[in-house]
């Protein structure tokens, strides 16, 4: 059980006569609670019953229970709460009901946080004794009452609400990670002992930012990035220019500022995958090759950090998986991409060549990361 209740607010009771509930992660649960947030709805006889719930400051939500009349639309108020967490490892539930208890508010606090919901407790109070909590996935909320009439009868009431669509919201992410990158070549290149040229498989890194707007009902979503991502291809080549023999074998290291708008869809209402794809845009910082470049001069075309061109356009693919390591939530998401160039980055072997070659390369590649909320850090 992830929070437990100590034995000492087992055995004794508030003067107020509310359970003196200390619990463990308090702050996190109260993070937890923020899922309350936004209007719930539920269609009955009598006209739509709503829970309002919003943050007032980091430590206090307050809410209401509103009815909508059938017959000519007007806003009953049934009931006023408000949750409280005061930094001492209690979470209050206040609960004040029209023609109750005086209206005055009567007191509940957390007693248990599980799989099963957020259960708060008055042992003294009648009815209800027990509220409970529970998120039927994102889009359903139950809510749960139990108490004792003055006749001694139990009684127990049930509403099941379900999300009101609201306007979409917006997150800060930071992403690192590493990646696997290869230059393509296809078409023909002007050979002089080796073949075509060969190009291999080499490890990179990256690091981006993106601001993720969510759209209506969690579903879509669109990630705006920007970042730099280092890429690198092993080399092997050896042709002739302008009756120049050319050799290039070893990796060309290179470094990208990368610019992306990536629609995302979830895979359901409550899954953890989803998957994006879009366009992506890149601009090359610099290059640099190691290993065999040879002839070296002044000539761009002897100049490795001229061997590709500036700018490169391609598709993003990937899938997500919404995945949190230790105990603070950080929204943490570990994604899978596949990176296809689109452009020819071709600016060294055809540049001399144009009558005997139509080559061209492109990089495509794969990347593992891992992003978080940074308004969670």
């Amino acid at each position: 059980m992830r929070i437990l209740v100590s034995l000492f607010s087992v055995l004794f009771l508030f003067p107020s006569g509310v359970l003196n509930a200390q619990i463990e992660d308090a702050d996190l649960i109260f993070k937890e609670l923020r899922a309350l947030e936004g209007t719930w709805f539920m269609p009955t006889d009598r006209g739509d019953r709503l829970e309002v719930w919003e943050a007032t400051d980091d430590s206090t939500f307050t809410g209401r229970v509103l009815r909508i009349k059938i017959e000519d639309g007007d806003t009953i108020t049934l009931e006023t709460m408000r949750l409280e967490w005061r930094k001492d490892s209690v979470i209050t539930y206040y609960r004040t009901v029209r023609g109750q208890s005086k209206n005055e508010p009567v007191a509940f606090q957390l007693t248990l946080a599980d799989a099963d919901g957020y259960l708060f407790e008055n042992p003294v109070n009648d009815d209800p004794k027990k509220i409970l909590y529970r998120m039927l996935g994102n889009r359903e909320l139950q809510v749960t009452t139990e108490g004792q009439r003055a006749n001694g009868r139990a009684t127990k009431t049930e509403f099941v609400y379900e999300r009101e669509f609201t306007p979409g919201t917006g997150e800060f992410r930071l992403r690192g990670g590493i990646n696997m990158n290869t230059l393509k070549g296809t078409g023909n290149f002007p050979t002089y002992d080796t073949g075509q040229p060969e190009f291999g498989w080499k490890a990179g890194w990256e690091l981006g930012a993106a601001y993720v707007i969510r759209g209506r009902g969690a579903f879509l979503s669109v990630n705006l990035e920007l970042g730099l991502m280092g890429r690198s291809s092993a080399v092997e080549s050896s042709f002739i220019g302008d009756t120049v023999v050319y050799r290039r074998d070893g990796k060309y290291n290179t470094a990208w500022f990368m610019v992306a708008a990536v629609p995302e869809l979830a895979l359901g209402r409550d899954s953890r995958f989803s998957v994006l794809a879009g366009p992506y845009y890149g601009r090359l910082l610099f290059n640099q090759a190691k290993g065999t470049v040879e002839p070296e001069g002044e000539n761009k075309l002897f100049e490795a950090n001229e061997d590709l061109k500036k700018n490169d356009l391609g598709i993003i693919l990937g899938l997500q998986y919404k995945l949190n390591f230790g105990k603070k939530d950080l929204g943490g998401i570990l994604g899978f991409r596949y990176n296809l160039g689109l452009s020819n980055l071709d600016n060294l072997y055809c540049a001399d060549n144009t009558a005997f070659c139509n080559g061209s390369m492109k990089f495509t590649g794969f990347s593992l990361y891992y992003s978080v909320n940074l308004l969670k850090i």
